[in-house]
């Protein structure tokens, strides 16, 4: 090792640790490894840097010593596209806890010969899996459409034959050592330092959401061993995947494939995704109807074949009773539920490549977004022209648009806005060509990152010698430039500046006075949000042939300012207002200034302290009325401060509406602790960068667009064809149906269940024959599931809609408990008028298949009448109205279940008879009776727990 080398790496070690990182997170030893890797070249001067590596040259790697390299770290690809995973994905949609249950059931249904029952089991499986598998594949399919193979050439200079050449090569083939050069438009193929540049600036918004190109330049002087290393926040490292916007410049390839920073968020995302809120739920409720059937149906075995003594009989028995306590059509009615929300949601434009994650939106309490490109345009664009003092004022932004439009080199995303605000406002005094109003162009000082300024020459051509130097650019920069400021009456300009005279009368020396005044406008603009450019002029004398250079940038006059914002979305406001109806608060995830994102937050209204606070210690009604904008604004630096207390950071994340300046770490940690808080809450996020992927993958539901990262792309469980958060909120409604209907199903479907297991405990400690065949039992369930089959079709009063929803344990077994026992009475009735009426008293009675019909009728018309009354809280065919689709499958199946005695040959294979006439005017009384007592009970059961569904 070399001395350079060792001094630096004992250097190295002095680093204190970036901010963002805290000393347990299991992603420390990747990031810190990135890290380390570019700060040993990126914190000592340029002119060092190939002395750490003896094969590295300033002239470029040879093609032998290229080709070695690329051996040892292989080729450039640092996110691999990966393929179909239709097995993982078919194991996914197998592996659901109803499906394990129904699969074991039917297992030992085969193994007592009952082959009816298992092919009715196994069918309802491949069912319910079958379409997961479909509708999740046709999404994984369209989602790598997205994914599209693009072959990038790289300007990497090489020697060849001992000569130092500039190439176009595959950027796959790029290699640690490469000296690559860039000019606007060039993406960086690996981490990189720079060597050399010349106004280079660097688009990053893809990492760090800074929707303006950041200057990067060389560095010059060794670091202090004070300085902190901010990978992220740097002037001479450019990241893989990020791009030149301006200038151009060379840089020395550090890092490519799996080794780049990029890659790395890329290996984070491969590990396995934690529970969301819907998994932890459904496995909850799974466990609790499993432990149900475990002990119900073995004392339905021992009491029935105690009774009988008919132990065959009471197995198969007890298994049909175990299948009745399972709501078997559980996986069919929730496959179904999410493939009629997918299509409706495809209907907008949304790919939906994760099933469960409708049920998730609909649970959602929480959105983190990024701000770039999802609650704005991702456009820079003009906000205001003000003079020095901040009053509105035409002439800084028509000076500004002579020195944008005629100036020759890449135009700035500054430059861009100015002109289209210009020409779409029809006040350019200038055409495209610069000629309009008599003005032309005869000199320029190009925009330089140390400068930071941009100044031409220009004259009109009625006038003999007369000229503008007019500089924008820096706001420090420019003032430091300044001797005069403007003091005229600006707002009297018209739409042209033919007319315009700097005469001397119009500007007064520039006190100091004058220069903290103008620094503090620029500093309550910036506080505002905006991005700042100064302008300033001075008359110069025009002569043929002549140059001007940096010494002409002296003696300015100080106009005023132009500024810029990233204007919000226009549909943003409107949808933000339909989140904050549907009870979801939205939070503000950037890695841009507080400034800018405080500005965005502001017009949305997310800062209204008293709406803002989740749930936190101190968040009672008093410490609210006490908190000020600046408390609901966290920065990154701020977070990593606070890390060192878990409390304290969980209690900034409750209370802050805006994170800032984050890295895509804490990205992560932020929705990990909002996720943790509240005993557990359902948190989306947007986005559409590498530094969101993090975040989009811990989230409960990721959401990412169709023109973001790959990488944001890979790991979201939906993608947005349009940047919308209109679609997001339609999504949350959509996901809200979708769980409503299905937790309908396994309510009603519970409580039912419950309720026929007391009823058969009653008859088989009293009846000396079975109330009802085993075959006849299975065949009532499938025509209950059936007609609940219409489920996802059914409407959903509104009311419900307005809160976050998602699967309750405790929630369903209270329904079940309060509500199944209430159908036993009249089921117990049905056996007495069996008993006493018709004198069906013994179990070699032939009168028996007409007692088990008897029953099975009131049950089928009970179930599937009640139905109205479970799927409401309010009266039904009154307050609330079931679909359409509901009212014609319940009703059909009414009419099934009532015509089975009467065909011949079901009713022969069913062992079943028709009733006596007699026995209906007794079914109508008992529907009756059951519909006012579960009424009577709905009511109250609402008014002591305040929920139903």
């Amino acid at each position: 090792m070399t001395f350079v080398n060792t001094i630096f790496t004992s250097r190295l070690l002095s680093f204190r640790r970036p901010p963002n990182i805290s000393p347990t997170a299991d992603h420390v030893t990747r990031e810190q490894l990135v890290t380390s890797r570019l700060a040993r070249f990126a914190q000592i001067p340029v002119s060092e840097i190939f002395a750490l590596e003896p094969t590295w040259s300033p002239l470029g790697l040879t093609e032998e010593a290229a080709a070695e390299i690329l051996k040892q770290h292989g080729q450039n690809i640092p996110v691999a596209e990966r393929p179909l995973a239709a097995l993982s994905t078919l194991w996914t949609a197998l592996w659901n806890p109803f499906n394990v249950l129904l699969t074991v059931l039917a297992c030992v249904n085969i193994a007592t010969q009952d082959v009816a029952m298992f092919v009715v089991m196994m069918v309802m499986v491949v069912a319910s899996t079958g379409l997961r598998y479909w509708q999740e594949m046709k999404s994984m399919v369209q989602a790598l459409k997205l994914v599209r193979s693009i072959v990038t050439r790289v300007r990497v200079v090489r020697r060849v034959n001992g000569i130092s050449q500039e190439l176009e090569v595959d950027q796959k083939l790029i290699v640690p050592g490469d000296v690559i050069a860039v000019t606007s438009g060039d993406v960086f193929p690996g981490d990189c330092v720079l060597i050399s540049s010349e106004a280079l600036a660097i688009a990053q918004a893809s990492l760090t959401g800074e929707l303006m190109p950041i200057d990067k330049t060389i560095r010059l002087v060794a670091a202090s061993e004070s300085d902190a290393f901010h990978l992220l926040n740097n002037d001479n490292v450019c990241l893989s995947g990020t791009s030149a916007s301006a200038g151009n410049g060379r840089a020395i390839v550090i890092s490519t494939g799996k080794d780049t920073y990029m890659a790395g968020i890329a290996e984070e995302l491969n590990r396995k995704r934690p529970e969301n809120a819907i998994q932890v739920g459904i496995r909850k409720v799974s466990y609790v109807l499993m432990a149900f059937m475990a002990v119900m149906a073995p004392i339905v075995f021992i009491v029935q074949g105690a009774v009988s003594h008919d132990w065959k009989g009471a197995i198969m028995f007890a298994i049909a009773i175990a299948v009745g306590i399972t709501p078997e059509m559980l996986p069919m009615i929730v496959t179904s539920n999410l493939a009629l929300s997918a299509v409706r949601i495809a209907r907008k434009n949304v790919i939906v490549k994760r099933f469960d994650a409708i049920q998730n939106l609909g649970a959602v309490k929480v959105l983190c977004s990024d701000k770039t490109g999802t609650l704005t345009v991702d456009l820079v664009s003009v906000s205001k022209s003000v003079t020095d003092s901040g009053e509105d004022s035409g002439l800084p932004i028509r000076l500004a648009y002579i020195n944008s439009v005629l100036q020759t080199g890449t135009r700035s995303p500054i430059d861009r806005a100015i002109v289209d605000y210009m020409h779409a406002s029809e006040k350019g005094p200038v055409a495209g060509d610069g000629h309009q109003d008599n003005w032309q162009k005869h000199g320029e000082v190009p925009f330089d990152s140390t400068r930071r300024l941009l100044s031409i020459l220009v004259s009109r051509l009625s006038t003999d010698g007369e000229g503008l130097f007019i500089t924008k650019g820096a706001v420090e920069e420019v003032l430091e430039r300044c001797t005069s400021v403007y003091r005229q009456q600006q707002r009297s300009f018209s739409a042209s500046l033919s007319d315009f005279k700097l005469e001397r009368t119009a500007y007064t020396t520039l006190t100091e006075d004058d220069r903290r005044a103008i620094l503090n406008t620029s500093k309550r603009l910036n506080e505002e949000g905006l991005r700042l450019v100064a302008v300033a002029c001075k008359c110069a004398t025009v002569k043929q042939f002549m140059t001007i250079n940096t010494i002409d940038e002296e003696d300015l006059v100080f106009i005023g300012f132009v500024s810029f914002l990233d204007p919000l979305k226009p549909d943003a406001a409107d949808a933000i207002k339909e989140l904050s109806k549907l009870n979801v608060q939205v939070r503000i995830l950037t890695g841009d200034a507080p400034a800018v994102a405080g500005k965005v937050a502001r017009d949305l209204g997310l800062l209204d302290t008293h709406n803002a606070i989740l749930k936190s210690k101190k968040a009672d009604e008093e410490a609210v009325g006490v908190i000020s904008e600046a408390d609901l604004i966290v920065t990154g630096p701020q977070l990593a401060e606070l890390s060192k207390d878990q409390d304290a950071f969980a209690e900034a994340v409750e209370r802050a509406v805006i994170f800032a300046k984050l890295s895509p770490y804490q990205k992560l940690e932020v929705v990990k602790a909002l996720r943790a808080g509240d005993g557990g809450r359902a948190v989306a996020f947007l986005g559409d960068g590498v530094n969101d992927a993090l975040a989009i993958r811990g989230a409960d539901v990721g959401i990412s667009v169709d023109s973001g990262t790959e990488i944001a792309k890979e790991a979201a469980d939906v993608i947005l064809l349009e940047k919308s958060l209109g679609v997001v909120a339609l999504g949350v409604v959509q996901g809200r149906i979708t769980l409503l209907n299905t937790v309908k199903y396994i309510k009603m479907a519970c409580s039912s269940n419950f309720g026929n297991v007391f009823s058969v405990l009653v008859a088989s400690a009293w009846l000396p024959y079975q109330p009802m065949l085993p075959l006849q039992l299975l065949v009532q369930n499938l025509l209950y599931d059936f007609s609940q089959g219409s489920i996802p079709w059914d409407n959903v009063d509104p009311e419900y809609l307005e809160t976050p929803r998602t699967w309750s344990a405790l929630s369903i077994i209270r329904f079940m408990i309060c509500l199944g026992p209430f159908s036993s009475p009249f089921d117990i009735t049905v056996f007495c008028i069996n008993w006493f009426y018709y004198g069906i008293r013994t179990a070699d009675s032939p009168l028996v298949p007409l007692a088990q019909t008897n029953w099975f009728l009131e049950g089928s018309l009970t179930q599937l009448f009640i139905i109205q009354f479970l799927r409401t809280g309010k009266t039904p065919f009154i307050q609330s109205r079931a679909s359409l689709p509901v009212v014609l499958v319940t009703f059909g199946m009414a009419c099934v279940s009532m015509a089975i005695p009467y065909i011949p040959k079901v009713s022969s294979a069913l062992q079943m008879k028709p009733p006596h006439p007699e026995f209906y005017a007794y079914l109508v009384g008992i529907i009756a009776g059951y519909a006012c007592v579960v009424h009577v009970v709905k009511v109250l059961y609402q008014m002591r727990f305040k929920e139903w569904l």
